[in-house]
């Protein structure tokens, strides 16, 4: 505990905050340069660029995006890849962490931004993570940092870099601890992570200037939600697992020979592309999906608009994960936690929706966050994470918070055996006492 607190660590941890938060804003105005270019339509949100742009470029957008980036992973696979930050903390040597480099990493980082700025199905938080990862690597080599602090300072930073580009400190502190740190120093972890993500937020907040990612509404507890979030659970549940495996599946059979990745990721990004020329809220990482979840996109006037809602929000549900497999299969790097939000808000506000056309009045955004959550806390089998992160894009209050706890447990106990295990044991362990 005595070398997290020497001024060198403390030095390497605060830059490494502050580093992070200017890679999150880097970021952030990356892809929305990214998306001006691809789709012609500068200053507006993803969807609101597909309506502006003419069917020809909608379709050919995510196919010339995924061109480019496989040709741009080609080059960086076939001359030796890119060290991940997973690979460099859970490394016991701590030779992994010195290999990571810096110009490999942002340069992939950059590729992972196209990716998700030419419209393709996969998530934008592996850019942050894995830049902030190599910056403290690099910092931790340059002061003089042990294994072990340097582990958890770059697994810290990855945290930090996702809690950047969503405005969530928490949420960017539970990642670095619940996913990215390995057993042995999650404990001291944690008191790393939360400073590194504080900072890491704060200096973000001069491209976010503190805004939530979501705003929303805060509603009050009612019978016809409670009802909705009870039914959710299964749901959730069956979404989260069948999401996972499916990613799962992909991967082990992901596009393996290099030469052949500009074409593979191309033609997903063609078939995500003449999706989106009907369901338009398939495209990108699917922030913009789980924005029309949340309710500021969805029609409440005639039962013929809320039936075309319920079309689109189940439209996403089924195609988000087919689509996002589709795209790592072929071979791009990116994340998973938007699409699982995505997913899961998506059923919760169908739910929702359902409910409220037989007659009970359920919160639609209530049940899109706790589906959002819950679907998220299962792919990543992180509930903590689920939760947390989940709650800080919108800060919608403690009710929307208890639902989140009262969606998401029930969720991974059915879902995780480990999870299972571990609160039997604690259940036996309280029953002796």
């Amino acid at each position: 505990m005595r070398a997290l607190t020497r001024p060198r660590f403390l030095l390497a941890a605060a830059l490494a905050g502050v580093a992070a938060g200017l890679i999150g804003i880097a970021m952030a105005l990356l892809l929305e340069v990214f998306e001006s270019l691809f789709y012609g339509v500068a200053h507006s949100a993803l969807l609101e660029r597909l309506a502006g742009a003419p069917p020809w470029r909608r379709a050919l957008a995510p196919a010339t995006g995924g061109l480019v980036a496989g040709g741009m992973w080609w080059w960086l696979r076939a001359t030796g890849g890119v060290a991940d930050v997973e690979t460099a903390v859970a490394d016991r040597s701590g030779r992994a962490a010195t290999r990571i480099g810096l110009a490999r990493p942002f340069l992939d980082a950059v590729t992972q931004v196209l990716t998700v700025g030419s419209g393709n199905s996969v998530g934008r938080e592996g850019a942050p993570r894995l830049a902030a990862g190599a910056v403290a690597a690099r910092l931790a080599a340059r002061l003089g940092i042990g294994r072990p602090e340097g582990a958890i300072l770059i697994a810290s930073a990855a945290g930090a870099g996702l809690a950047a580009m969503y405005n969530a400190p928490l949420g960017g502190a539970a990642y670095a601890v619940e996913l990215v740190m390995v057993t042995g120093m999650r404990r001291r972890g944690a008191l790393v992570a939360v400073p590194v993500c504080v900072i890491a937020t704060l200096v973000s907040w001069l491209h976010s200037h503190g805004r939530p990612t979501f705003e929303i509404t805060s509603q009050g507890p009612s019978s016809g939600t409670v009802l909705g979030l009870v039914l959710l659970v299964p749901v959730a549940a069956a979404l989260g697992v069948g999401a996972r495996r499916l990613w799962s599946w992909m991967l082990a059979r992901q596009v393996r020979a290099t030469r052949w990745l500009p074409v593979a990721i191309g033609a997903a990004g063609l078939v995500t592309g003449l999706v989106s020329l009907r369901v338009p809220a398939v495209v990108g990482n699917g922030r913009d999906a789980m924005e029309a979840a949340l309710g500021t996109r969805v029609p409440e006037a005639s039962s013929g608009a809320a039936g075309a809602t319920l079309v689109m929000l189940l439209g996403i549900v089924v195609l988000k994960p087919a689509l996002t497999g589709l795209t790592l299969g072929a071979g791009a790097t990116g994340g998973r936690l938007a699409p699982s939000l995505a997913v899961g808000s998506s059923a919760g506000a169908a739910l929702a929706i359902a409910l409220q056309a037989s007659g009970v009045e359920v919160s639609i955004s209530v049940l899109a966050m706790a589906g959002a959550g819950a679907v998220l806390a299962t792919t990543q089998k992180a509930p903590i994470f689920g939760i947390v992160f989940t709650w800080e894009l919108a800060r919608a209050g403690v009710w929307t918070l208890t639902a989140l706890i009262a969606v998401v447990l029930p969720v991974m106990l059915v879902t995780s055996s480990t999870w299972r295990q571990a609160v039997a044991s604690r259940l036996r362990n309280l029953g002796m006492r």
